[in-house]
């Protein structure tokens, strides 16, 4: 008998915390000097490169954790935002709708990475889906009239990360924290559309990053636990 078919095999196992435990510091503390340095108004093109630098210690996680397709589109999704970060960050004539583009298939890129293990039918997902449309109609009807000229690259934006939130409430996993990087993006973004095109929104800045780097880190997390449950079924 061959051994090997004896031996029942073993689950992989959750990475360990030495394995997470220098990208996950490396990214909580350049997000806190870049949120601390944003503060202050600190200028220059290379607060660009600081921006990001939270957003390739995730890709680092994702690019060790991850596997197969999964990792591919999570890499891609972090690469166009971290993109998407540098566009918005610099000066210069329509910079923002680039950034806004960048992010629009960043999104994109997430949903397809989602949409690769859905399960439409279920109570949680109605729910969940329920909510995401209602909130996002609520944005919609806020910051599309106040938009101008840029009104229907806002409205397909808004779209985009509909159909993000939608995805991940979708994945079959079940995974809270897919679920929980969803909204905290669209919470993210919400509050630049409406620090740009309703009302200023105190402290702006830090509340804008601090959602969009945890939003980051909740997709990429769930994203690991969604494959270490899909490699252990």
């Amino acid at each position: 008998m061959n051994s090997s078919a004896a031996t029942p095999s073993t689950p992989p196992a959750m990475p360990s915390l030495n394995d997470q435990r220098v990208p996950l510091l490396a990214f909580t503390l350049s997000s806190a000097v870049y949120m601390a340095l944003d503060a202050t108004n600190t200028e220059g093109n290379w607060m660009a490169l600081l921006k990001i630098v939270p957003i390739l210690m995730l890709a680092w996680l994702a690019n060790r954790h991850l596997a197969g397709t999964t990792r591919l589109l999570a890499l891609v999704a972090l690469a166009l935002s971290a993109t998407g970060d540098v566009l918005l960050a610099i000066q210069f004539p329509n910079h923002f709708v680039f950034g806004l583009g960048a992010f629009l298939l960043a999104q994109l890129t997430y949903a397809g990475n989602f949409l690769r293990a859905p399960r439409f039918g279920s109570r949680r997902f109605v729910l969940r889906a329920v909510a995401i449309l209602l909130a996002a109609l609520l944005l919609a009807r806020q910051v599309v009239p106040g938009a101008g000229e840029l009104a229907i690259p806002v409205a397909c934006y808004i779209v985009a990360i509909v159909a993000m939130a939608l995805s991940a409430a979708a994945h079959r996993s079940g995974s809270s924290l897919l679920f929980a990087g969803a909204v905290t993006f669209m919470v993210s973004d919400a509050l630049i559309a409406i620090n740009r095109f309703v009302d200023p929104v105190p402290a702006a800045g830090t509340w804008i990053m601090l959602t969009y780097y945890g939003a980051q880190a909740l997709l990429v997390f769930g994203l690991m636990r969604a494959d270490l449950s899909s490699r252990s079924a």
